[in-house]
């Protein structure tokens, strides 16, 4: 008579007793299964009927030229083999998570980051580690600084043009370069490249107040005696751009968002011919804790392909 579930024996019940029966069924005999696993042929007829007393199932149908798989044999097997996939598959994820190769990660990033490499970086590094899930949080530079010191994230990725906190931790990602988006047909859209004074005698359209490039303006306008004020103030870069393609004034904007655009859109990008136009744009930690293994595998994936960019360069 069958056991009820809540008679089955567990404390009999173990994995190298599975193991062996596994075993007899893919070798195709006791004997070879004796040789496989180093027992003794008596070892294993004794696991085999304590596995069958325990379920009250004959797993075998045993005869003269020796034991064929019973159709209660056959589900078992499969049942046993689920078993040991679970089992696999729990240590697999159990090794990812103690190297970081699982886990999550927050990561605040500014727009000129996204679209210098962080994006495609990001994609490359989800193929690899599928088992990492990233929240990505695009804040302009000052908050990307602000969510890194109070901890709410453990990396961030920021346009480096102004004094950061002492508790940071900056090391460089890429470059980004400004340039200076302007209508086409606009009088600096044929010129070689434009300084700030060129730019201060035509209506310019800003990106968010107290952003780190807004920021940057103000300060080299002031260091250069330039009159620099804007008309507009857009939340997005991609307001400026097209506040400039339909002709309301002149933006600095990184390169990436206007160079693919001058096709499809009636903008063109002067070049800014003055150093303060290269940004870096850099990864930031604290420096007083100590990265989560998940943040410091991304962080290392993230420079070792910066440094592929720049030896390919």
């Amino acid at each position: 008579m069958n056991r009820e579930p809540t008679d089955f024996p567990l404390a009999r019940f173990d994995l190298a007793t599975l193991r062996i029966f596994l075993t007899v069924i893919d070798t195709g005999s006791i004997r070879s299964a004796s040789e496989s696993l180093n027992l003794s042929p008596s070892a294993i007829s004794r696991r085999l009927a304590e596995l069958e007393s325990n379920f009250g199932q004959p797993f075998f149908i045993r005869h003269s030229r020796g034991v064929e798989v019973s159709e209660a044999g056959h589900v078992m097997a499969s049942k046993a083999r689920d078993i040991f996939a679970a089992i696999g598959g729990a240590h697999a994820e159990l090794n990812r998570l103690s190297s970081g190769e699982a886990g999550s990660l927050l990561l605040s990033a500014n727009g000129s980051a996204f679209v210098n490499g962080l994006a495609q970086d990001l994609k490359a590094f989800t193929d690899l580690y599928p088992h990492i899930g990233i929240e990505l949080f695009e804040q302009i530079s000052p908050k990307v600084v602000a969510s890194v010191v109070s901890k709410q994230t453990e990396l961030g990725l920021i346009s480096r043009t102004f004094r950061l906190p002492t508790e940071i931790d900056c090391t460089r990602y890429c470059t980004d370069r400004l340039v200076l988006a302007v209508p086409q047909g606009h009088d600096l859209a044929s010129q070689p490249g434009a300084t700030l004074a060129d730019m201060s005698s035509y209506p310019s359209i800003g990106v968010i107040e107290g952003s780190s490039m807004t920021r940057l303006i103000r300060r080299v306008s002031v260091l250069g005696s330039s009159e620099f004020t804007y008309r507009y103030m857009a939340n997005t870069n991609e307001v400026a751009r097209i506040l400039v393609a339909n002709g309301h004034g002149i933006a600095i904007l990184p390169e990436q968002f206007v160079r693919p655009y001058e096709r499809a859109m009636p903008i063109v990008a002067v070049p800014i011919l003055e150093t303060w136009a290269e940004r870096e744009i850099s990864l930031i930690q604290r420096t007083d804790v100590t990265l989560s293994k998940t943040a410091a595998l991304f962080r290392a994936f993230l420079l070792d392909r910066a440094a592929a960019v720049s030896s390919f360069a």
